[in-house]
């Protein structure tokens, strides 16, 4: 029976057609475009903070977001994910992420790095995944939590979905870390509609961002995610944001 262990150059090939996709976060369609107001900054990567003054404590606003992702049944989004590597170059992925509830899931790498590369999480509990190319011909089974299909950032496919990334803003708050953000949304430089700015932060340090979310103010889902507190830091993007389109359980099929 094939398994990646068996097969090194595939499981290798696989893992890199993976890597930073699950970090998630989408900007919203042109029906959901929200009235921008006031501040206007790009938004670079750096965890100097606060982005921009006023922002208010933010506990609130990600219990908000939590509860919003909670009304929704399935979605789709088009990704893109970059991850700063120590010493090499970044490397930047972009793909498709289907998830449908209870935990159904699935991802294709359209981009130029592996492209082809498919992996699901399927009514029965298990993953099944594929490389891009000729490696397509083999499918691997294994566990949702299985280390060989983590990001290059160390994330779990499994914990890619929104309620897990709403739900790690919610552990930092339980762990001693403070939350703030803007008090209505404002313009951004790069993102198209105005968002809302939320900022993770130790009070210790409160001129330094963990992490920076930047919030559609309709669906209060993620437009884009900095993580700048990780091994390896990530920028990661969402678009093409499709809320509760019926998706088929077929789809999560490999």
């Amino acid at each position: 029976m094939y398994t990646m262990k068996l097969d090194c150059n595939l499981s290798r090939n696989f893992l890199l057609a993976l890597a930073c996709s699950f970090v998630l976060f989408h900007s919203g369609p042109k029906a959901l475009a929200a009235k921008a107001i006031g501040h206007s900054s790009k938004p670079a990567f750096s965890s100097t903070g606060p982005f921009t003054e006023p922002m208010k404590e933010g506990r609130e606003f990600i219990e908000k977001m939590q509860k919003d992702i909670g009304q929704v049944s399935d979605y789709s989004f088009v990704f893109e994910t970059t991850t700063f590597k120590n010493d090499d170059k970044p490397v930047v992925e972009k793909g498709k992420l289907f998830f449908k509830k209870p935990k159904l899931m699935r991802i294709e790498e359209i981009g130029e790095f592996n492209k082809g590369a498919v992996a699901v999480i399927g009514k029965d509990g298990k993953a099944r995944a594929h490389g891009g190319g000729v490696t397509s011909f083999f499918t691997v089974t294994t566990t949702p939590d299985d280390k060989m299909l983590n990001a290059a950032n160390g994330d779990k496919m499994e914990d890619s979905d929104f309620a897990s990334l709403v739900r790690v803003l919610e552990e930092r708050l339980k762990s001693g870390q403070q939350a703030r953000v803007t008090e209505r949304p404002i313009n951004v430089e790069g993102i198209d509609e105005a968002v809302y700015v939320l900022e993770i932060f130790h009070p210790n340090e409160p001129k330094k961002a963990l992490k920076r979310v930047f919030v559609h103010p309709v669906h209060n889902l993620p437009v884009r995610w900095d993580d700048y507190d990780y091994k390896e830091p990530c920028l990661s993007t969402w678009k093409e944001i499709k809320l509760n389109p019926g998706l088929s359980d077929d789809l999560f099929k490999l």
